[in-house]
């Protein structure tokens, strides 16, 4: 009898989403989806026995339980059965040290958004990204990977809205939980997010507008080239930046807004984006994912269902059929297939997932919006 030859699957280290961290969860469930990696080390925690605790609580060896992230590209690089991915889920203003540390070792990095704390790092980190030809590069705006987003996108590419002329996106969410904040419980409520060291340039622009901003330019494959923005601190005692209302001017000629607040009382993440072109518009909403409104110019308007006839594009990446829900574990679980896909490969083979391109162009428009709202003027992008 043939034994079944097991496909060799990527080592996969972490560093972040130790104990409490929902985000954490969700990478290491979505990484495992499609059995193209497996989780052998980790940074789970700043306190060594936590991070042991926590690794061994996933079935990690306590000897690849680390204590910092220098510590483990040092030991992973040297190992001959060493981590080739590291997944990097921590605070935004870390993110580029942390994976240009592992990019020297020629470990390839999967990052969760933001790109990097401010544009400074951005473009440190992308010029290190584009000068090692050993490593690739994923990011998780994971919203992006939702079939239904790529259903949207394949769309504007084939013209099927004309050119597009309107973009309005919005993301908003309630981090006071409808409580009261006072300076007395901020921290408590906001945690880390009120600390720019850690938050990076703007809280509500890095944790949320980066979301918003970048849906806008991958479903069009517009970039934003000026803008005039209005971003708003919590009060005068908690100066953590939580609103932001921005008009854009794009490269084709199209004007856009986007809006996003993290204090929107009975806000429950309403990321919403609609494209109207000369022929017609596009609408998405996360609450919804597995439906795209295309409203003609002319003609009835249609609901697409995800994987079903008229929406076959989508069919490429959803993993349920149709008329069953599929969501938000699934769009990142699709980044991380992807990725894995793009690393073995050496054909030139479209992949969906967005990268250190789209992560600069985020990281522009978060500089120009801080800017733009402290001249109270329009800058270029």
């Amino acid at each position: 009898m043939l034994q079944k030859i097991k496909p060799k699957k990527f080592k996969l280290g972490i560093v972040g989403g130790g104990p409490g961290s929902w985000i954490g969860h969700v990478h290491r469930i979505s990484s495992r989806y499609d059995d193209k990696y497996e989780i052998v080390a980790g940074v789970f925690s700043r306190s060594v026995d936590k991070s042991r605790k926590f690794g061994q609580s996933i079935g990690l060896d306590k000897s690849r339980c680390y204590s910092n992230y220098k510590e483990m590209s040092e030991k992973e690089a040297k190992r001959k059965d060493g981590i080739n991915v590291v997944a990097i889920m921590t605070p935004p203003s870390s993110h580029q040290i942390i994976a240009e540390n592992f990019i020297k070792k020629n470990i390839h990095v999967i990052s969760d958004k933001p790109f990097a704390g401010n544009l400074e790092q951005g473009k440190k980190l992308y010029k290190t990204i584009k000068n090692n030809k050993k490593i690739k590069y994923a990011l998780t705006h994971n919203y992006s990977s939702y079939p239904m987003v790529r259903e949207a996108k394949n769309l504007v590419e084939k013209g099927k809205i004309g050119k597009v002329e309107y973009i309005n996106v919005e993301y908003i969410q309630d981090w006071t939980d409808g409580n009261k904040i006072s300076k007395t419980n901020s921290k408590k409520v906001f945690k880390w997010k009120v600390d720019k060291k850690i938050v990076g340039v703007s809280a509500v622009l890095n944790e949320i507008g980066s979301h918003a901003y970048h849906l806008a330019i991958y479903i069009t494959g517009l970039k934003g080239e000026k803008l005039i923005a209005d971003v708003s601190k919590y009060s005068k005692d908690i100066k953590m930046d939580n609103n932001a209302q921005v008009f854009v001017n794009f490269n084709n000629g199209a004007k856009g807004i986007v809006w996003t607040c993290v204090t929107a009382k009975g806000g429950v993440y309403g990321l919403r984006i609609r494209v109207y072109g000369s022929k017609g518009s596009l609408e998405w909403v996360q609450n919804d994912p597995n439906y795209l409104k295309f409203n003609p110019s002319k003609g009835a308007v249609k609901f697409l269902e995800r994987g079903y006839t008229k929406a076959n594009f989508s069919k490429k990446f959803s993993r349920v059929k149709f008329g069953h829900p599929e969501g938000y574990l699934d769009a990142f679980a699709n980044i991380y297939k992807e990725f894995a896909e793009y690393i073995k490969t050496n054909t030139k083979k479209r992949f969906y997932f967005p990268n250190e391109e789209e992560g600069l162009e985020t990281a522009k428009f978060i500089d120009a919006c801080k800017k733009s709202s402290l001249k109270k003027q329009w800058v270029k992008i």
